[in-house]
């Protein structure tokens, strides 16, 4: 089964486009490398993994298997050029069936360029809690596909790490009263792509979408937040911070569509840059699409440099310059922090933002 998943994507890629990106006048901000099927992952990755509470886990052939129709349902291997590359050269496929209380944690630790697939079926009333990472290779893609059920609860927290081009995925279908909470981080790799979709499906059903991340050097770090309110009574919440130093750039766009047939919904989006280079870049394009009156709805971006007024009085209380924008720095990203769920994500990211100071010398 996994030998005809890969090459049926393989006979895609050809004829498919990339990714759609966002673009100004006279601009594409985000450009792939040319012939990224030349770089795919030739072996097997095998994450290290650990679950506590009812859970089953499927890997490779028994996974692909066991997920049926839910394997590449969410996130369709022809939808792309980019997605049909990484169904043609999957390195891990784990599934997963959560019930009760249960935590999930899969680290995906390899010099070596991989592609990884995780599924997720979450049963009716119950609450995971799901930890991934990610330090790979010179190329790296992460797909993770999540099926909420109804009155269940998804805490879901990734960090990003590769080395060098990445392109993940992930998205969640929620059912009636069902709630999934997002949390990424991107602190590494050249050119890093995500975008993470969430389908508020059944009436009630909520989300929260928090992106962290941090370019350097050259870096290029682009996340793309969408939501779809099908169901009445649905909200989401999206709020992302992002720090871009040295010649980085920075990319956001936020979409939140209301369906016609969506009533008394609730849509959100919050989205800051801080800028600590004159070279560096960042632009943001937040969006609402509604279809239906009967919302409340509300987005905002804003990009700026530290106060010159916060470093001088933290400089007055006996910090040198350096250490005033460390604390700075520290403090931008703590209202995202404060909203994080999974401890495993909270201390990685604290422990990421830390190491990239240390890196730029701030």
């Amino acid at each position: 089964m996994m030998e005809k998943l890969r090459q049926d994507a393989s006979e895609l890629i050809e004829d498919l486009e990339m990714p759609e990106t966002i673009k100004t006048p006279g601009r594409r901000w985000t450009r792939f490398p040319e012939d990224l099927e030349k770089e795919t992952p030739k072996e097997e990755t095998t994450p290290e993994i650990q679950t506590d509470g009812e859970t089953e886990v499927y890997m490779g052939e028994e996974a692909l298997e066991a997920a049926g129709e839910k394997a590449f349902d969410l996130i369709k291997k022809d939808e792309n050029r980019l997605n049909a590359i990484h169904a043609s050269s999957v390195t891990s496929l784990i599934y997963v069936e959560a019930s009760g209380d249960s935590e999930l944690d899969i680290d995906y630790a390899t010099e070596r360029s991989a592609s990884t697939h995780l599924i997720i079926d979450v049963r009716p009333g119950s609450n995971l809690q799901v930890t991934e990472r990610t330090d790979c290779g010179e190329f790296n893609t992460s797909f993770t596909e999540i099926y909420v059920g109804e009155n269940a609860s998804v805490d879901y927290g990734a960090v990003e790490n590769p080395s060098g081009f990445s392109y993940s995925r992930r998205k969640a279908i929620v059912h009636r009263y069902g709630s999934i909470n997002w949390l990424n981080g991107i602190f590494s790799g050249d050119l890093n792509r995500t975008r993470i979709d969430t389908v508020l499906k059944g009436d009630g059903s909520e989300t929260e979408m928090t992106g962290v991340w941090y370019p350097t050097g050259e870096q290029h770090h682009d996340l793309s937040l969408q939501v779809r309110h099908i169901g009445d009574n649905t909200k989401c919440d999206m709020d992302s911070r992002s720090v871009v130093d040295d010649k980085a750039r920075s990319l956001y766009e936020g979409l939140q569509k209301v369906e016609r047939s969506a009533t008394d919904t609730s849509s959100f989006q919050d989205q800051e840059t801080l800028m600590l280079s004159q070279d560096a870049e960042s632009d943001a394009s937040p969006k609402l699409m509604i279809e239906n009156p009967d919302v409340e709805a509300s987005h905002a971006a804003a990009a700026g440099s530290v106060e010159k007024q916060k470093q001088h009085y933290l400089e007055s209380r006996g910090l040198t310059s350096e250490e005033a924008e460390k604390l700075v720095v520290k403090g931008f990203f703590e209202p995202v922090m404060e909203q994080i769920r999974v401890p495993r994500v909270k201390s990685s990211i604290r422990e990421k933002v830390r190491e990239k100071l240390q890196e730029t010398q701030v």
